[in-house]
């Protein structure tokens, strides 16, 4: 006899982490959204079921949300992926490394996961000399143990790239990279059909499921992740950038600031990107005010993108940023589609948009709250297309030299009715986009000598500046 105030949803196999999000933080939005109740039942990278209770209305409301995370989740993880320490493989005794936890952080609520309860912490890495006294941080911690044999190979799971490693096997994972976008994910013409796109983003990297908090760098490379490893997550931030630093970045590696147009008008001064998914494809565009016709307008239209690889380098080094390295693939080229356009003008015409922007526009200096300060919003597309999120970005510095571009942008995104505020310093070398300063390979194709070069400079380019800074 099935219940009549329960539902199953069925969760395809590797799927789940999608549906939870980080810290449970999508899980608990469905459930406060749609005011059920919901267990999930199962493996992580296995097939299982989420059981939802509640009113019929309840239960309804939390199946859509379920299945909007769904059509979400093959945009998130890259095709292959590497965690590399800013450490060299010498001296395997002289260095241990410390899983601090973060003080006062968002632990994992309580979660019935494989029929057990159990709370998950988070946790950034350091570096520290072996012959420190240390006092293990919890009692559940054990010590380090000893240094075994290793090849420092690189390993696959679950059909995907992985591999902890240290920066000496840098050239080694971009030479994967490379081989697994041009021969096994793009013939001869998906690569004249798109571009690639790089950045590195400075950050702090986040561990999870941790269960010893001291090893060796031998114990390093021998962690897994997935069901039965670690987890990771890049957390963006630029809260270790100050003007003392930004000064010293000018003084060591002759970066000029340059001025914002439009800095003291806001809405002249950010971009706005609207990101839909058709045809399971993630695609933009991206609406920069004109002043002259005193309305928001599309500029670009991006289609087909996708994020092909990442590597994150953790420097393990109090008060140093950790790097992300990025490389995504999108189209080449798209015009601007008229019906877009059509929907943006339209929309402004609107009432509550046009109510909207009157309240922004009269409250410049009392807008403490982040979800009134942006002028377009996930709902407003409702019914129209899928629309799967909106960001409002400025630019607050952008420092350059001969060779690279220094971007620190603030950033209010939406998503799923959640507004939140990330704020984001992406390194780009000015030869990945057209430039006039310095001779552009923006075409990125990987076959070209100059792509995977340019790539090795960027990233030591970056930990030049994290030493520094």
């Amino acid at each position: 006899m099935t219940n009549p105030t329960k539902d199953i949803f069925k969760i395809p196999k590797g799927k789940s982490g999608y549906i939870i999000g980080p810290s449970f933080s999508n899980l608990n939005r469905i459930k406060a959204s749609s005011g059920a109740n919901i267990q999930i039942n199962g493996r992580r990278n296995q097939p299982c079921q989420a059981i939802i209770t509640g009113t019929t209305e309840q239960r309804k409301e939390a199946i859509k949300l379920l299945q909007e995370s769904l059509l979400r989740s093959n945009s998130f993880s890259p095709t292959i992926g590497f965690i590399l320490l800013d450490e060299q493989n010498d001296n395997f005794g002289s260095k241990l490394l410390l899983f601090n936890k973060i003080p006062n952080s968002d632990n994992y609520n309580d979660f019935k996961y494989n029929d057990l309860h159990k709370t998950y912490n988070k946790y950034t890495l350091e570096i520290i000399p072996s012959t420190m006294t240390l006092q293990l941080p919890s009692p559940s911690s054990s010590p380090p143990s000893s240094p075994k044999h290793n090849n420092l190979s690189i390993s696959g799971i679950s059909g995907k790239l992985y591999s902890f490693n240290t920066t000496s096997k840098l050239d080694c994972c971009l030479n994967e990279i490379v081989e697994q976008i041009t021969s096994k994910n793009f013939s001869r013409k998906t690569l004249k059909d798109n571009e690639f796109r790089l950045k590195i983003n400075f950050g702090v990297e986040l561990f999870t499921k941790i269960d010893q908090t001291i090893i060796n760098l031998s114990d390093w490379h021998e962690l897994k992740r997935g069901h039965k490893g670690i987890t990771t997550a890049f957390r963006h931030d630029i809260s270790f950038f100050n003007e003392r630093k930004i000064e010293k970045l000018k003084r060591n590696f002759s970066f000029k600031e340059i001025n914002m147009d439009n800095e003291d008008e806001y809405k002249e001064s950010c971009y706005i990107t609207v990101l839909y998914k058709e045809k399971d494809k993630k695609n933009k565009f991206k609406l920069k005010w004109n002043a002259n016709e005193g309305c928001w307008k599309i500029t670009k239209l991006t289609e087909n993108i996708s994020r092909q690889a990442i590597i994150d380098i953790v420097s393990g080094r109090n008060e140093l940023p950790d790097l992300r390295f990025l490389l995504k693939s999108q189209k080449r080229s798209t015009s601007i589609n008229e019906k877009y356009c059509n929907i943006i003008n339209n929309l402004q015409k609107s009432r509550n948009f046009l109510k909207r922007t009157k309240f922004i526009n009269n409250n410049k200096e009392n807008l403490f709250n982040n979800n009134d300060k942006m002028y377009f919003r996930q709902d407003d597309f409702n019914g129209i297309f899928n629309c799967t999120g909106v960001r409002q970005s400025i630019i607050k510095k952008h420092l350059i030299n001969d060779k690279y571009q220094l971007d620190f942008i603030s950033t209010l995104q939406d998503e799923d009715g959640v507004v939140t505020l990330e704020d984001t310093v992406n390194l780009i070398n000015l030869s990945w986009i057209s430039s006039p300063e310095c001779e552009s390979i923006a075409t990125m194709n990987p076959n070209n000598p100059k792509f995977i070069n340019s790539i090795f400079e960027t990233i030591n380019y970056a930990r030049k500046i994290s030493r520094i800074i």
